[in-house]
């Protein structure tokens, strides 16, 4: 999701962020694997290999922020847990399922959002800065239609992750192992299109205002 605004004021750019997660937790594991299976090493030691990158990436932001979030603790546990219990079995189909509990933790974190304040606030507040950012602020302190629309767009994030967690778990079991790593990463980006896609057709639809605008009576 990227909100533009024509404010000057200096915040943090989430879009570069946001693409370096995607080439480091997604591509660079794709990339990995298919390479050294070209070179002709076993599945598990390609998968396992293709962790590494996501593991630096997770140490360096623990490192340079000196702290793990709720969210970061979560995922990190269901990774080491999947390695852990890949060891032991030695199968590369449970390294290829990891995706799915990952993911799985991921939306039920964002649905547990709901009993605070939803995930879909928090990342319209990530993606923007300035005057959007306060209109943003402003319109979940005053206008319930906002609060209703964000709730239920949080609704729909989490629910779409949990359907990629249970498809991906099904294809690491069914599939051959060689054409599972690529399936999944088009059908995880699909999913994250269709959810943003109907999270702001949603909000178009609503006609729920953003900016500052004043609420109306049905609004309130």
């Amino acid at each position: 999701m990227v909100i533009k605004t024509a404010t000057t004021d200096r915040v943090p750019n989430p879009q570069r962020e946001v693409a370096l997660s995607l080439v480091v937790n997604a591509a660079v594991p794709i990339a990995v694997f298919y390479g050294l299976r070209a070179l002709g090493v076993d599945p598990w030691t390609a998968l396992l290999l293709g962790l590494v990158g996501p593991a630096v990436m997770t140490l360096h932001s623990v490192i340079t922020k000196r702290r793990i979030d709720q969210l970061a603790a979560l995922v990190m546990t269901a990774l080491l847990l999947s390695v852990a219990l890949s060891f032991l079995t030695g199968s590369p189909r449970t390294l290829l399922a990891r995706d799915g509990w990952v993911t799985a933790v991921v939306g039920g974190w964002i649905l547990l959002t709901l009993l605070r304040t939803p995930y879909y606030l928090f990342a319209l507040r990530t993606f923007t800065g300035g005057a959007l950012r306060d209109g943003i602020n402003a319109a979940w302190r005053d206008i319930p239609a906002f609060r209703r629309v964000v709730r239920r767009c949080t609704v729909i994030w989490g629910s779409a992750l949990l359907a990629d967690a249970a498809s991906t778990v099904v294809l690491a079991y069914t599939l051959p192992i060689d054409l599972v790593p690529v399936i999944g990463a088009v059908k995880l980006v699909v999913l994250i299109v269709l959810a943003e896609g109907c999270s702001q057709l949603y909000f178009r639809r609503r006609g729920v205002p953003l900016l500052g605008d004043e609420p109306t009576e049905e609004d309130r």
